[in-house]
């Protein structure tokens, strides 16, 4: 039953379990290996492999995803970008240079955001609607940049981890699990948490994916299915690499970036066999209809996107949540 997802009711729908997002990057972009940027040039290119697993396992489970796309890479694999989408999936943009929003100062994240955007519009001839913050970087501290976002032109963002991480990078606790509205025009589609033993857990991306047991990712799929809200999986190609060059890093460093990388696939193939998933773009489309149906005004929508969760995330005050 790949295309129906079971209810608490124990019926099914054909209403989309979530979304499958991929952040393009090369294996020296992820934070964990700290490569300087002088170095980029100088490495061999191993996005190409990852990307081309991924479209083969989306074709294999029938799922349409969101490649949150790296300027940096597109200028270089404009043909990739032209694949990805040819293929049937969304092209949305995770900015130029793979700096954090902690260490850029408006006027530079203004600039990147913005770059990035106009160069994947141009290899794809079609608008860009989606952004992701480098490192999930959109914190309490750099709430700032929901408002560049939306000036920029895009409609929605999925940087924000509704929980504080541990290793405290990034992460707003208490803010919504759901779809939800940020500002006019723009909403946030949050990474997934899992609600284990009293307490959230950041849950199906990335290393957590590599690093949890798989129960653990079932029952955040299941979390999420019993209170109504669509879980937003995101991986990157690198995670389907094994055979990728190892870089000198600390151990914790090591541990978080090389730690199962060949049994990724099947982690992931595992979580998609369980649900229908497409791309945030979808999800979007479906909103839309649904507050369409409803006759509802913004601030009712606004609401009902927020659903059970807006009690937490009002007890979150300063954060970024707007409902």
């Amino acid at each position: 039953m790949k295309n129906e997802e079971t209810t608490p009711s124990g019926t099914t729908s054909n209403r989309p379990a979530g979304a499958m997002t991929v952040d393009v990057e090369e294996w020296f972009h992820a934070h964990n290996l700290q490569v300087p940027e002088d170095e980029w040039e100088s490495l061999p290119s191993r996005v190409e492999y990852g990307v081309n697993e991924l479209l083969k396992l989306f074709a294999e489970t029938g799922t349409t995803a969101t490649f949150f796309v790296l300027g940096w890479v597109a200028e270089r694999n404009g043909a990739l970008v032209r694949q990805i989408r040819a293929a049937g999936h969304e092209i949305a943009s995770h900015g130029y240079a793979h700096r954090s929003i902690l260490a850029q100062s408006p006027s530079d994240f203004r600039t990147d955001i913005r770059r990035a955007k106009a160069l994947l519009e141009d290899i794809i001839g079609g608008p860009v609607r989606g952004y992701r913050a480098p490192s999930y970087s959109i914190t309490s501290a750099t709430s700032w940049a929901l408002q560049e976002i939306r000036a920029a032109g895009f409609s929605y963002d999925s940087s924000i981890y509704p929980v504080r991480a541990p290793h405290g990078r990034y992460g707003i606790a208490g803010a919504p699990r759901h779809p939800f509205s940020v500002s006019d025009g723009l909403w946030e589609y949050p990474l997934p948490v899992v609600r284990l033993l009293g307490k959230d857990f950041p849950a199906a991306t990335g290393a957590y994916l590599r690093i949890w047991p798989m129960a653990v990712h079932r029952r955040a799929l299941r979390q999420y299915q019993r209170r109504g809200a669509p879980l937003i999986i995101n991986i990157h190609p690198w995670e389907l690499d094994a055979d990728q060059p190892r870089r000198a890093a600390p151990l914790q460093s090591r541990l978080l970036h090389y730690t199962r990388l060949p049994q990724t696939r099947t982690r992931l193939h595992d979580l998609l066999s369980r649900g229908r998933f497409t791309s945030i773009a979808q999800l979007e489309a479906l909103r839309g209809k649904q507050a369409r149906r409803a006759d509802v005004d913004p601030s009712r929508a606004r609401k009902e996107a927020v659903g059970s969760t807006a009690r937490e995330a009002h007890r979150h005050r300063g954060s970024v949540v707007n409902y």
